[in-house]
């Protein structure tokens, strides 16, 4: 079996694998609202979300979005340049990767999509997290929300979009891949789950939004 097919075989392995994780999480957070509602509780104290204020944490909510300019930035400088691609030993069909994650993934499917059809209110617009809005669960249609809504999180999507930028390492370089994955995945969890702390998300909104990101990426290679 030759390397490019064994490849092949071991990226449908793991698409399989999140899809049924998607699908999974997907029925638990549909069936049990309650898990949503307990996870934002905890960063409520009986007013607001507190942390929302916090400095660093705002801070390291703005590194998504630099982080995506340069994946993006990245992606483009190889996609135009073949010197570039030639010298790094990138294939051009690996450069867009990251492109198509960020623009299927990120734009269409989760912002223009998700985000303005299910209507799910943000956990600090819901009643019992200091809102007026009805509790909804993942997947449910809602009219608390009318645009730009908490399902799914279009920054959990954005965080984890960057972890495409490893389709732009050689394959040959595999400690400096290791090293950016876990470099990568860190952030991007530390992103992501941000927006829990600062009551703009629930956990479904972020997990799910992840997971659809993951599908999207891999579906890509």
């Amino acid at each position: 079996m030759t390397p490019s097919i064994l490849h092949r075989k071991q990226t449908r392995f793991h698409l399989s694998l999140v899809l049924m994780a998607t699908i999974v999480a997907s029925g638990a957070f549909y069936l049990n609202p309650s898990i949503d509602m307990a996870v934002s509780r905890y960063f409520f104290d009986g007013e607001q979300f507190p942390l929302r204020h916090n400095g660093l944490l705002q801070a390291l909510r703005q590194a998504n979005f630099w982080a995506g300019t340069i994946v993006i930035g990245a992606s483009m400088a190889l996609l135009v340049s073949r010197r570039l691609r030639n010298a790094l030993g990138v294939s051009l069909g690996r450069t867009l990767v990251p492109l198509i994650t960020y623009g299927v993934g990120v734009g269409l499917i989760v912002n223009m999509f998700l985000k303005d059809t299910f209507g799910r209110a943000r956990p600090r617009d819901t009643l019992g997290l200091g809102g007026d809005q009805p509790l909804s669960a993942a997947w449910e249609m809602s009219q608390a929300c009318a645009s730009n809504c908490s399902f799914t999180s279009g920054e959990a999507a954005g965080a984890m979009a960057m972890m495409s930028l490893l389709y732009l390492i050689p394959a040959g370089r595999k400690l400096t891949r290791r090293v950016v994955q876990i470099l990568l995945g860190t952030l991007a969890i530390s992103l992501s789950f941000n927006r829990i702390l600062f009551g703009g998300h629930y956990l479904s909104d972020v997990v799910l939004s992840m997971l659809i990101v993951t599908i999207v990426m891999l579906a890509a290679e």
